[in-house]
C-alpha cells in the first residue's frame, strides 16, 4: 500500500521551536532577489508573520560586481546576522563568486565552498535548508540510511552535491545520477531511497522501483504514482514548505548575539 510522508506535522514541531528560540534572539535576515519568486514571497511572509526582521535588496539590472559589493557591505553590517540570495541568480551573474564572498556564518543557505567543506568532513555548520529537510523528513518517519542505496537524480551545488555528502556521513551508499546518465531505471531499480532534483516531469514511474522504495521530491516534477508498496513526499505541503520552516531555524542559528 502507498504511503504519503506528510512533513506538515515536522514543519509544526520546528516552527514551535524556532519560535521558543526567538524569544531569547532577533535576527536580522537580508534578503537578495533578482526577480519575483514564489518561494521569495512564502519567505518575507513567514517573516513577517514571525516578527523576523529583514532587509529586502532588489536587483533590476545587476552584475556580478554589484552583488559581491553588497555582500561584503552585508558581511560587515553587525545588524545584519544571516544573507540569502534568492535562486535562481541571471545568467550574466557568477554565482559562485558570490557564494564565496558570504561570511560563512551568515550563509544561511549554505552556499559557501567553505560550509560545503565542513559538511564534506562530517563537522557541518550551516546547512542548506532542502538538504537538511530531505534528512529530517527520512529520521521523522524511522527510515534508516545506513547501507542503504540512495540515488540523487540531480547534481546541482546547491542540494544534491551537499545531500550526497550529508547521507555518506550517514552511511548511505549514494548514486548520483543527471541528464547524461545510461540505465537510469537499473539504477533505480536497486535504490532503497530515491531523491528527485530535476524538475523534469515524468522521468520515471513508481513501476520503476523496486517494492519499498521511498521517492522524495525536491523538484523533480511529476512522478506517476501506479505501482503498491512505495512511500512518496507529497508535491503541495511537502519538501517546500518544511525547507522554508528548516531556513527559518538556520536564521536564529545564525544569530550570535542577543538584541
Amino acid at each position: 500500500m502507498n504511503r504519503v510522508l506528510e512533513c506538515r506535522t515536522l514543519e509544526k514541531e520546528i516552527l514551535t521551536e524556532v519560535k521558543k528560540e526567538l524569544k531569547k534572539k532577533q535576527p536580522t535576515l537580508a534578503i537578495i532577489t533578482f526577480n519575483k519568486s514564489k518561494y521569495s514571497e512564502l519567505l518575507i511572509d513567514k517573516c513577517l508573520s514571525l516578527d523576523i526582521y529583514f532587509k529586502h535588496y532588489s536587483f533590476d539590472n545587476p552584475n556580478t560586481r554589484a552583488v559581491i559589493s553588497l555582500i561584503d557591505k552585508l558581511n560587515k553590517d553587525n545588524e545584519i546576522t544571516g544573507i540569502l540570495l534568492i535562486e535562481p541568480l541571471p545568467k550574466n551573474i557568477d554565482k559562485y563568486a558570490c557564494y564565496e564572498k558570504i561570511d560563512i556564518n551568515k550563509d544561511i543557505d549554505g552556499v559557501n565552498p567553505v560550509n560545503q567543506y565542513y559538511l564534506s568532513i562530517n563537522r557541518p555548520k550551516l546547512i542548506n535548508s532542502t538538504v537538511l529537510a530531505v534528512i529530517k523528513i527520512l529520521e521523522f518517519y524511522n527510515i534508516s540510511l545506513i547501507g542503504k542505496n540512495v540515488t540523487i537524480i540531480g547534481r546541482s551545488y546547491n542540494i544534491s552535491r551537499p545531500l550526497a555528502n550529508y547521507l555518506i556521513n550517514l552511511n548511505s551508499t549514494v548514486t548520483i545520477c543527471h541528464s547524461k546518465t545510461r540505465g537510469l531505471v537499473n539504477i533505480l531499480k536497486n535504490s532503497d531511497i530515491v531523491v528527485g532534483a530535476t524538475g523534469v516531469n515524468n522521468l520515471f514511474k513508481s513501476s520503476d522501483l523496486k517494492d519499498d522504495s521511498v521517492v522524495i521530491d525536491i523538484g523533480l516534477g511529476e512522478v506517476l504514482i501506479d505501482s503498491d508498496n512505495i512511500s512518496y513526499t507529497p508535491k503541495t505541503k511537502g519538501i517546500g514548505p518544511l525547507s522554508i520552516t528548516l531556513l527559518l531555524e538556520n536564521i536564529v542559528t545564525s544569530c550570535k548575539k542577543y538584541k
